[in-house]
């Protein structure tokens, strides 16, 4: 490795735990307040959120003042709903007085169970006892949301946005209706409200974050929502993870690796973190220690294309090419609508003289993208190398006015090429 690249994954093997730090520095300033009840509500609302969520609980649970008791056992149960556990969110909510709020907390407790027919009994419940509250209409817009009756979700949201201004909750769940349905300009629109009713909320900035890198592809504006999201909770796997694609993406490869090694030491198995740690060190030029990453991936998550994908780059980098054709033949498999997959697995079959299978790869890229200029390319020079002139002549021309990066000079050689008279072949 260079001094440089050294000193930039130093300076980037620092930056998560000096963004816990920061966290912690701020939750210091809110501890000496818990002495009160109110105060101990701000820091076990502070806790939840920064994901200290044991913490967070015995703060809530030690509040004893009956004025604000129901509000600190309700707090209570939102840091076990959050946590995604079921039975002590379901105990939590049996701590709470009986009414309606506790009905919502029970609804909510078995929607994290994903027990939707169960959630629609106690949430019938609490519509029973009085028209209800935002938080009704929230829970209820999650359970319509989690049967799918996308109708009744966007409804009972956009009641509870109208009830709860100032909570980010239902228009993050008017944004991930949005998103299925494929509208992603309502999706963005609503994510963008979530943040702005709560500049302060890590979920918002991470679901933002992840819709602009994944859905609109821009990692720049993606980038700063993600750093905040893991700012505010530093432990939080599926942010550090979204952090990293986005690091990536725009080029800073070694802190990208700081963030995945960062996700993975909380949760081994999060989603889409080794493949990422694999792109990162790819990014870096560390073939041999990329390997492994893309493996346990490809171990994790089976049907993960662009794993396979990462794979196949390794092992072409090492010099296993016959490996690497099945990598990439996995890829394909797993994702047979990716041209550039496909492509890149022609340019290997072309690179190790197997033109009959790269013609293949390249007629079915061209057969989905006629315009796509890059396949062009490589079908002229494969039609070149096989002696049919007016098929090579055909596709390079094409390529100079399709879609896509293509190195234009050298096409315009290649067919100047091709327009000088052929040589006579040698016996």
């Amino acid at each position: 490795m260079t001094p440089m690249k050294t000193c930039l994954l130093v300076a980037a093997l620092t930056l998560v735990p000096a963004v816990a730090a920061a966290q912690e520095s701020s939750l210091a300033a809110l501890r000496p307040g818990a002495s009160t009840p109110s105060g101990a509500i701000a820091l076990g609302r502070a806790l939840r959120r920064a994901g200290h969520f044991d913490e967070a609980a015995r703060v809530l649970n030690g509040v004893r003042d009956p004025s604000l008791r129901a509000e600190a056992r309700w707090e209570a149960a939102r840091v076990r709903i959050d946590q995604g556990a079921y039975r002590p969110a379901q105990a939590a909510c049996n701590a709470i007085p009986a009414g309606q709020r506790r009905r919502v907390c029970l609804a909510r407790a078995y929607l994290v169970w994903q027990r939707v027919a169960l959630a629609e009994r106690e949430l019938n419940a609490a519509r029973s006892m009085s028209a209800g509250d935002g938080e009704l209409q929230l829970a209820t817009g999650d359970a319509r949301r989690m049967a799918a009756d996308l109708s009744a979700a966007e409804s009972a949201y956009r009641e509870a946005a109208q009830a709860m201004p100032d909570r980010p909750e239902p228009h993050l769940g008017l944004g991930a209706l949005a998103e299925v349905a494929q509208r992603l300009d309502d999706a963005e629109a609503a994510y963008r409200r979530a943040v702005a009713a709560d500049p302060t909320d890590p979920h918002s900035a991470l679901a933002l974050g992840q819709f602009l890198l994944r859905r609109r592809g821009n990692a720049a504006a993606a980038l700063p929502l993600l750093q905040r999201a893991t700012a505010d909770r530093p432990q939080w796997p599926e942010a550090l993870t979204a952090l990293g694609e986005a690091l990536v993406a725009t080029g800073d490869a070694a802190a990208a690796r700081a963030a995945f090694e960062s996700a993975l030491r909380v949760s081994p198995t999060q989603t889409g973190a080794q493949a990422g740690l694999g792109r990162a060190l790819l990014a870096l030029q560390l073939w041999a220690e990329a390997e492994a990453p893309f493996r346990r991936a490809i171990a994790q998550v089976g049907t993960d294309a662009s794993a396979y994908a990462g794979l196949a780059e390794v092992l072409e980098h090492t010099q296993r090419e016959p490996e690497a054709m099945q990598a990439w033949d996995g890829a394909i498999d797993r994702a047979p609508g990716d041209s550039a997959i496909r492509l890149r697995a022609a340019e290997l079959a072309h690179r190790t003289q197997q033109n009959a299978l790269a013609r293949a790869y390249v007629d079915r890229v061209l057969t989905d993208a006629p315009r796509h200029a890059p396949a062009l390319v490589l079908r002229g020079i494969i039609a070149t190398e096989e002696g049919d002139r007016n098929a090579a002549r055909a596709a390079l021309t094409a390529a100079l006015s399709g879609e896509g990066a293509i190195d234009r000079a050298a096409v315009e050689q290649r067919l100047r090429e091709l327009d000088q008279p052929a040589r006579p072949r040698r016996r």
